[in-house]
């Protein structure tokens, strides 16, 4: 029997729970030792069997012969093929949710809607990469309905290689917008990206959803309150641009026949944005738009776009570099310095050294800091009351921090 067949094994005997880290509980799960740029999981074998995994799946030959280790050539290719194996026992509607912009919280919001008729499976937290969708599948109840997975990339090629592993009956694409230039090398590459979602669905029949325009009105922006036939919802998401992921999960809702337009949109009242999306956090008599979980030039200019039409003073913005635009980076961040001083607002914060970079010369009345810990120090300091703020960033700026205790 081959290695893989015996992983197989092993799988369906403990209920297909696997792990990739050894901080969190790997006890009964098959351990697999993904090696990546900063970590090599093949250092742990031993440490995720004193800590009762059920197996190891490693490349390190030295384990060869050892009870309960499997040595294969690649970790990574032996869990995407498992995966796919595993998702072939499926027979039910596979939705794939790409995208530039809004992935997660439409994701969130679909699963919300389908949830008021089937039983759903959604991808949990943001396991939408090369190693996180394969994890998804697996952590897939047998009971499952739907399944509603997210997709990532950050390089032409990985949705095609993703769909592969996933094989989704239903695909739909977010927007085209100017996410990871550094990977994609050009906002042309980025929607080629996103195009690869569809070339795939037509050569494999899959079903590509449409997004409609449902006829739901904006009461209010913060928190984003909609109304339609004369009834008002009120939703726990921040900012305008928002209502074209409701609009998404209408139409998907409408899709799979969910199509009493009122109990979803109750449904999409109870939904919660996962930490860093769109949230509303009331703090210190005041209010603050956290939308940090990442940013790049398309979603900094709708979440700054809706926050001026959307929000009265006094109003501040904090924001953090963008990363990953490569040689875009310096035309992108001063567009956005560019639109910031044509606006009026009461407090701005920059934080990073391509925002020192942008607003060089430009008179901008503004306050920088390298980093977010040092902006945090100073706004503790201030004595800001019944102001509402918009903090935005790349993830690996984490301006989050700046409004923690």
């Amino acid at each position: 029997m081959s290695q893989p067949d015996k992983i197989w094994d092993k799988l369906i005997d403990n209920n297909f729970k696997v792990s990739t880290d050894t901080r969190k509980d790997v006890a009964n799960s098959i351990f697999f030792a993904i090696k990546g740029d900063n970590f090599d999981g093949n250092t742990f074998v031993e440490t995720a069997l004193e800590k009762g995994a059920a197996g190891v799946v490693t490349e390190n030959p030295k384990f060869k012969q050892k009870p309960h280790i499997y040595v294969v050539d690649d970790v990574l290719d032996t869990l995407q093929k498992l995966a796919k194996r595993y998702r072939e026992t499926f027979d039910i509607p596979i939705i794939a949710i790409g995208g530039s912009n809004g992935k997660t919280t439409t994701r969130g919001l679909v699963n919300q809607v389908l949830q008021t008729r089937y039983k759903v499976y959604s991808t949990e937290g943001n396991l939408n990469n090369h190693i996180g969708v394969p994890l998804s599948i697996l952590s897939m109840d047998k009971s499952s309905e739907i399944g509603v997975f997210e997709i990532g990339a950050n390089h032409l090629g990985e949705h095609t290689k993703l769909l592969e592993i996933l094989n989704p009956t239903h695909v739909l694409v977010t927007n085209n917008g100017m996410d990871h230039l550094e990977g994609f090398g050009s906002p042309e590459g980025a929607r080629e990206a996103n195009e690869e979602i569809i070339t795939w669905a037509d050569k494999h029949k899959a079903i590509v959803i449409k997004n409609k325009n449902h006829e739901l009105e904006i009461n209010s922006p913060l928190p984003l309150a909609i109304s339609w036939e004369g009834k008002r919802y009120q939703t726990n998401l921040a900012g305008n641009y928002n209502l074209e992921n409701i609009n998404w999960a209408l139409s998907v809702g409408a899709q799979f026949q969910i199509i009493d337009k009122e109990e979803t949109l109750e449904a999409i009242e109870r939904y919660k944005s996962l930490s860093q999306r769109s949230q509303l956090v009331i703090k210190d008599n005041n209010k603050f738009i956290v939308d940090c979980y990442n940013a790049n030039p398309t979603s900094m200019m709708l979440a700054l776009k809706s926050f001026v039409d959307s929000v009265s003073h006094p109003r501040g913005i904090i924001l953090g570099d963008m990363l990953e635009l490569g040689e875009y980076a310096g035309k992108e961040h001063k567009r956005v310095v560019k639109f910031i001083a044509e606006q009026k607002f009461d407090v701005i914060v920059l934080i990073g050294k391509l925002f020192k970079k942008a607003v060089e010369k430009t008179g901008l009345k503004h306050v920088w800091f390298e980093d977010s810990a040092t902006a945090k120090i100073w706004f503790r300091t201030q004595a800001f009351d019944n102001y509402t703020f918009l903090l935005k960033g790349s993830r690996g700026i984490k301006v989050e921090q700046v409004i923690e205790t």
